[in-house]
């Protein structure tokens, strides 16, 4: 009797630590840094910072686009946003793939735009041309006093067929390294679902 008494004794004891273990797993468990992103039209998914981000999706005059916005500057006049646009042949204003990098790069001196050579990289394995484009532009739009700042721009231009996806992280060029590695994890995480 005493044996059993001893066992249940055990038991509940055991089944209680391992409750409390559970709890202290949960609560202790580092949270991702990333999570992942899916818009409503599920055109594609990928993983984004889990927080200071947000997103929302519209369909304008060129397509399907997904809007994630960031963090501000310091100054507090520009937010660093991410932006996948969906181009498909036959929609109005389509270029081809190689004739959008090429516009985007383009020199223009009244923004005194200028651009990195193009780069193939591997994006879910579809080969995508990877640039970086800098232009000034006078910020912030809706206030002043406002100045000219340089805006930076990481592009990757993903075919997929005849359609392809454009994805840019703009930011001012004072924070635009700090979003480098989420931009790069963006890439790699990458799913294209197309339509």
């Amino acid at each position: 009797m005493r044996t059993i008494h001893s066992l249940i004794i055990l038991s509940a004891a055991l089944v209680c630590a391992a409750a409390l273990r559970a709890q202290e797993t949960e609560t202790d468990a580092p949270k991702s840094k990333y999570q992942t992103y899916m818009p409503p039209s599920h055109l594609f998914s990928c993983e984004l910072p889990a927080s200071g981000w947000y997103g929302f999706e519209e369909e304008d005059a060129l397509g399907q686009v997904s809007h994630l916005l960031g963090p501000e500057n310091p100054a507090g006049t520009f937010r660093t946003g991410l932006s996948v646009r969906w181009v498909e042949k036959g929609q109005p204003g389509y270029v081809e793939p190689k004739q959008a990098v090429e516009l985007m790069r383009r020199p223009d001196k009244a923004t005194e735009r200028e651009s990195t050579p193009v780069r193939p990289l591997r994006v879910a394995g579809l080969l995508a041309r990877v640039f970086e484009v800098f232009e000034t532009r006078v910020l912030p739009l809706e206030r002043l006093p406002a100045s000219a700042e340089v805006v930076h721009r990481y592009v990757a231009v993903i075919p997929s067929g005849a359609n392809y996806y454009m994805m840019t992280l703009a930011s001012t060029r004072d924070v635009y390294l700090d979003f480098r590695e989420d931009y790069l994890r963006c890439l790699r995480t990458f799913q294209p679902m197309g339509r």
